[in-house]
């Protein structure tokens, strides 16, 4: 995966099915998405395993940045976990299909690295997934005959959006996550003010080559 297409995915794949509403969860916790708890370690370990399968990119990034993609697909798909079972729904075959295609593409890593990248790279299929049967459900409560797919979309986001609200999402504000217009977003949310070049680069919404080049092989990726 190039970094281009990286920063796409954070920036343009999670739009639209994303978490609203944060706050500051616990010490030692990552996020805290409705009754699911999402630590620290579980949030740097999948870092790893999920960078470890990227294999080489085209350009290294922060570690940094691939764990702000890699906590809001966790959140997503912690949020949709629960949103499934509150509907007494299961993932179909367009999901299990994303599964198996991604299991082949790391078919060569580690059972926890496979494992890891797979539940990530799939988030979005699984979430998309899960939102167009809630939809479908919304609407045929509501009487709704013959709904456009776009309908069932909206119906599904209209549920995720007010899912947060009813149920609670906090993120720990290191991640560099907040809620803009219902999505996600990387945002500076230090309290402290960065004054070097570097610290400033540590703090881009971007990833920067030169930074990632100039951080120890531990905090960067690629």
């Amino acid at each position: 995966m190039s970094k281009t297409r990286l920063v796409t995915a954070v920036t343009l794949g999670l739009a639209g099915l994303l978490l609203t509403g944060c706050g500051s969860a616990s010490p030692g916790v990552a996020a805290r998405i409705g009754d699911q708890e999402l630590t620290v370690r579980q949030v740097d370990s999948a870092t790893e395993n999920y960078c470890t399968a990227l294999g080489e990119l085209e350009a290294e990034v922060p570690m940094s940045f691939v764990r702000q993609f890699v906590i809001q697909l966790m959140a997503l798909r912690s949020q949709a976990e629960q949103i499934a079972d509150d509907y007494g729904v299961e993932p179909g075959s367009t999901y299990l299909n994303d599964v198996a295609q991604r299991q082949g593409t790391a078919a060569t890593q580690p059972a926890e690295v496979r494992e890891d990248y797979v539940d990530l790279a799939s988030a979005q299929a699984y979430a998309q997934d899960i939102l167009d049967q809630v939809g479908k459900i919304e609407l045929d409560q509501d009487g709704v005959v013959d709904a456009t797919a776009e309908q069932i979309s909206q119906a599904g986001v209209d549920v995720f959006n007010q899912w947060p609200d009813a149920n609670g999402v906090e993120i720990d504000p290191r991640y560099g996550l907040r809620s803009v217009d219902g999505v996600l977003t990387p945002v500076d949310t230090n309290t402290s003010v960065a004054v070097g070049e570097t610290a400033k680069s540590g703090l881009a919404t971007e990833p920067d080559t030169a930074f990632a080049r100039s951080l120890p092989l531990n905090h960067r990726c690629g």
